[in-house]
């Protein structure tokens, strides 16, 4: 079992442990639970513009031509290092759905990706459109129970000290060139 799915079952198992005992509310030991009280999960992602995601982490990138269903939004880290927000994109073609993302991290080994596979194929890329950067292409295949696949790039700028990644699931992603969706992406500033 790929451990990304691991991982979802058991942040979803504990979020409904925390759900069903009250976990996060205001009560005090001993204290009257009878009038109704909401738990909060605050949710560091919110939807926002395209020109805002340049103004999060200019340099970030651009819709391909011809994607579909395209979405930003940005994932407030909160942290307290020099990290900003992740401006993400998601987007679809004809087939797949993506997920690109980009965040200020001034960190070359930075993996923005939220992609958590024991990688069956790495491999690296140069990444012409991208000013020739290099980048590390990913792929894991699921097993023999049709668990699919899993694309991922990841690349960072020196210039601009920002950390890109674009990743896609799918059943079937044999003879895909996930370099090709990565070059698309790239947006000159304007």
């Amino acid at each position: 079992m790929k451990s990304g799915k691991i991982i979802a079952a058991a942040l979803l198992l504990g979020l409904t442990a925390c759900l069903f005992t009250g976990c996060g509310g205001n009560q005090s030991p001993g204290s009257d639970t009878s009038d109704s009280q909401s738990v909060r999960v605050i949710n560091p992602m919110r939807d926002i513009t395209e020109s805002e995601s340049h103004r999060l982490c200019p340099h970030s990138m651009g819709v391909p031509e011809g994607a579909k269903n395209a979405a930003w939004s940005a994932i407030e880290t909160g942290s307290d290092d020099k990290a900003g927000a992740i401006v993400q994109l998601t987007f679809e073609d004809a087939i797949n759905r993506y997920t690109a993302r980009a965040q200020k991290t001034d960190n070359p080994e930075a993996d923005i990706s939220g992609m958590y596979y024991d990688w069956t194929h790495r491999s690296d890329m140069t990444l012409t459109n991208w000013k020739r950067v290099k980048g590390t292409y990913c792929r894991w295949v699921g097993d023999a129970s049709g668990d699919g696949y899993a694309d991922l790039c990841t690349w960072y700028d020196s210039d601009t000290g920002i950390s890109y990644s674009l990743s896609v699931t799918s059943d079937d992603l044999d003879g895909f060139d996930l370099q090709a969706i990565v070059e698309s992406l790239y947006a000159p500033e304007k």
